[in-house]
């Protein structure tokens, strides 16, 4: 059955609410939320069907300027996600409208695919709506403009409209009930390394990742999910503060990760969370890599 059918891109600085957004058009918890900046590492990938349409999202690391090699790579797959799709949704802030690291992102994606999306909408007067666009199109040259609240989902049904306009037809890329492309072991690692940037402070969330070492599904005579992960980090002072005194940090992170990854298995689990240190990982080239940091993500 033939469709309207493409990818859409979700780009922009960090924390201007691209996972907030992806989440709220799937109506599923798929890319983490915290309050902390650069949350997001990875490409996600988001499914949905609707209708007669099919929308692949891809979520992005928050876009910023840095020569570290896990933050050049993190630049690298918003590069590389620009260049693969139909329609590319550029993130503002609604206070901070005209950023010049913004309009240089939206000049790298051109206008013919841009739809500049005005975030955090809720938080300004709707007064302003009127001459943030304005600006928008006289300054930059945007063709389309849209004012949404990720948060509160104004906004995001008109949004999704505007994004299959500009999709071509085709045939769907993924069965109807699918609203991801990664496997549940990916989800249940991001849904640890969240309880990590939730939980700790200071320079250990960024300094973490989390390695699923071991996934075995139920089985007849074993109901449960059971997983053995490690939250790697880069020194033992760190690694200190992950398990905390008497194991209480990382008790309560494997507490709450448990928690979402039963939600998201829709069964028990029993997670074997350890942490692991491997000495400046960010700054070497082939442990990004091999923790999945990369261009080839998907």
């Amino acid at each position: 059955m033939t469709k309207r059918v493409g990818f859409a891109a979700i780009v922009g600085r960090p924390n201007v609410g691209k996972s907030t957004l992806i989440n709220s058009m799937l109506g599923e918890r798929l890319a983490i939320v915290t309050p902390k900046a650069q949350t997001t590492r990875h490409r996600i990938m988001g499914v949905l069907n609707d209708g007669g349409s099919q929308v692949v999202f891809l979520d992005t690391p928050g876009f910023h300027l840095s020569e570290k090699p896990l933050n050049k790579a993190m630049n690298e797959v918003v590069d590389a996600v620009i260049d693969d799709a139909d329609a590319v949704l550029l993130l503002i802030d609604a206070r901070n409208p005209e950023d010049p690291m913004e309009r240089g992102l939206y000049d790298r994606i051109g206008s013919k695919r841009c739809i500049v999306v005005v975030n955090k909408s809720d938080l300004v007067g709707r007064d302003t709506f009127e001459g943030i666009a304005l600006a928008l199109r006289d300054g930059w040259g945007a063709r389309e403009v849209v004012f949404i609240s990720a948060l509160t989902g104004d906004g995001v049904p008109q949004l999704i409209q505007a994004i299959k306009q500009r999709l071509p037809e085709g045939e769907p890329f993924y069965p109807d009930e699918s609203y991801t492309t990664h496997p549940v072991r990916f989800l249940a690692a991001e849904i640890i390394r969240e309880q990590v940037f939730l939980r700790m402070h200071q320079e250990i969330p960024y300094s973490a990742a989390v390695e699923i070492e071991e996934f075995k599904d139920p089985k007849a005579a074993d109901d449960i999910t059971r997983i053995r992960a490690a939250i790697v980090v880069e020194r033992e002072s760190q690694k200190g503060m992950v398990i905390g005194k008497g194991g209480r940090s990382i008790k309560e992170i494997g507490t709450a990760a448990r928690k979402g990854i039963e939600e998201l298995v829709g069964g028990n689990v029993f997670l074997d969370l350890r942490v692991r240190v491997q000495k400046d990982w960010t700054k070497d080239p082939e442990a990004i890599k091999r923790l999945g940091y990369s261009t080839q993500l998907d």
